[in-house]
């Protein structure tokens, strides 16, 4: 299916002006010519199968803007009487004279996808048609062959596999293979807990092998996320199916006309979008590793790195936020530490700084898995051996071009320690507005994180504990007398302001908190050093 198909409970895009509000991930398509409203979900829906809208995700809703005029302003030139006559599709036709129509799996602005059998074979087939409207726009009906072409490219047991494509009497029709099961999304749905270690590596490993041969053609994905892997048993394994390649990218010197996102679009599910690809630059397998650490995050705490109330809090946060601590169960397995360096260096801001390729992700991946690797890789603390800085302390991974933190990096390095969330205090949105400010915000739990990962200015956002942050302030200046920390906090009297100042802080700033305002003490801070 395409990146033009809307099943049911599935993502939708965002085509220029249109309001759709989902409780799943929100595929979105700013600028450039208007999008009918689409999802760029994959999945295939099967008899039995429970489709990702049965299994809403909390959290994850994203609304987005409305239906522009100037879209059915273009549908209305259009004569939709004879349109409709000339390619309207129904249970029980058959197309191309083999392709037998059963059973309606989902539709959307851009198609139809239909329960099919072969009746040469007898074997049943996915087929995806297009809306007689949307064929007759010329764009649309490229992306249309586009998606054929790149997954005909892939023949791999872990993508599907594109059985035919062709027109009959006006009926564009692409047929797939069918799959039974279910997309990762309604997979994930349907636990209370992150799934175990030893189920999510063979899944990532998967996906791995299926992009690392389709980056070897030339095919960048583009829009890799949960609805677009489709989980499928087979001797009681789960084999991984990577589906829609509607907004891939290929490499192919015979197509010479323009491609499938023009520089002033964004297109893809900002909740699994490279930086790049937010910034609408040119993007390249990197993007796709990118989107991997995403879908890694979404295995291993169930929500992906960024989610926000709208795309474009999703998208800021994509390009200037720091990724967040994983957030996971308490009592959950731990995850091993090279398993989250690698995490984090798939979700790096820079191409250049993420894994050269899929399968040093996937070499990474499995020494991340080895006990002895761990113990290899990661420095000793036993006996009298000095640990040195943290940059000294850092592995060096083979083949990587890692640019060391530069010291005015470091300098802008903010933990963010939370006390408590209440209203007027530090939101997400502070978090984003802050890397605005080139100010690079790291959410930290406690004290002895803060010592851990050496960062020398801490925001602690107190709320109206003001007795356990007087506390906390004490402590972090006795660790590290360096320390620099900012106190936001609620009900402030002089007397309270003066005990913070008293026990170390630098800064006391009262609710609520303006993002501006905080950015102007911080850097008031990092100036003055203290």
């Amino acid at each position: 299916m395409s990146a033009g198909d809307d099943l049911p409970g599935q993502p939708r895009s965002i085509a220029h002006d249109r309001t759709l509000l989902s409780d799943r991930p929100t595929s979105v398509t700013m600028g450039g010519a208007p999008e009918p409203p689409v999802t760029e979900a994959a999945t295939l829906p099967s008899v039995g199968s429970d489709d990702a809208a049965t299994h809403p995700r909390p959290g994850r809703a994203t609304p987005v803007a409305e239906i522009a005029s100037d879209v059915g302003e273009t549908l209305r030139t259009r004569d939709p009487g004879s349109a409709a006559s000339a390619g309207e599709i129904h249970v029980g036709q058959v197309l191309a004279g083999k392709y037998e129509l059963e059973r309606l799996l989902g539709q959307g602005g851009m198609g139809k996808v239909w329960k099919g059998v072969h009746l040469g074979l007898g074997i049943p087939v996915a087929v995806k048609t297009m809306h007689p409207g949307i064929a007759a726009m010329p764009d649309y009906v490229r992306r249309f062959r586009h998606e054929a072409h790149a997954a005909s490219l892939l023949n791999h047991p872990n993508a599907v596999r594109v059985l035919d494509f062709g027109e009959d009497h006006g009926v564009l029709y692409l047929v797939m293979e069918y799959l039974e099961g279910r997309s990762l999304t309604a997979w994930l749905a349907e636990r209370p807990a992150p799934p175990p270690l030893a189920e999510v590596v063979p899944l990532v490993v998967q996906l791995l092998e299926a992009f690392q041969v389709a980056h070897s053609y030339g095919i960048v994905h583009r829009d890799l996320k949960p609805d677009n892997v489709f989980l499928v048993g087979s001797g009681g394994k789960l084999v991984v199916k990577v589906v829609d390649f509607g907004l891939a990218h290929v490499d192919d010197a015979r197509d010479s006309g323009p491609t499938l996102t023009s520089g002033d679009m964004v297109a893809g599910t900002p909740e699994y979008m490279s930086p790049e690809q937010c910034r609408s630059l040119a993007v390249g397998p990197s993007a796709d590793l990118y989107s991997i650490g995403c879908l890694l995050t979404d295995l291993l705490q169930l929500r992906p790195p960024f989610t926000g109330g709208s795309s474009i809090e999703v998208l800021a946060k994509q390009m200037f936020s720091h990724p967040p601590p994983l957030s996971r169960p308490e009592g959950a397995e731990p995850v091993p530490p090279l398993l989250e360096r690698l995490r984090l260096d798939l979700l790096s801001k820079t191409p250049d700084r993420r894994p050269r390729d899929a399968d040093d992700v996937k070499a990474r991946l499995h020494e991340a898995m080895s006990v002895a690797a761990t113990e290899a890789r990661l420095p000793t603390r036993k006996g009298d051996e000095p640990l040195g800085d943290r940059l000294a302390r850092a592995p060096t991974w083979e083949g990587a071009e890692t640019a060391p933190p530069t010291t005015r990096t470091r300098a802008r390095e903010v933990a963010l320690l939370r006390l408590a969330r209440e209203p007027g205090g530090v939101g997400d949105e502070h978090e984003t507005g802050l890397s605005a400010h080139k100010l690079e915000v790291v959410a930290v739990r406690d004290a002895a994180e803060v010592a851990s990962r050496s960062l020398g200015i801490v925001v602690v956002d107190a709320g109206s504990h003001l007795d356990q942050a007087t506390a906390l302030v004490t402590t972090l200046r006795k660790a590290d007398p360096r320390c620099r920390v900012v106190v936001c906090a609620a009900d402030l009297t002089t007397e309270r302001m003066n005990a913070l100042v008293a026990a170390g802080a630098a800064d006391v700033l009262r609710y609520p908190v303006a993002t501006d305002n905080l950015a102007r003490k911080l850097d008031r801070v990092i100036r003055r050093g203290r």
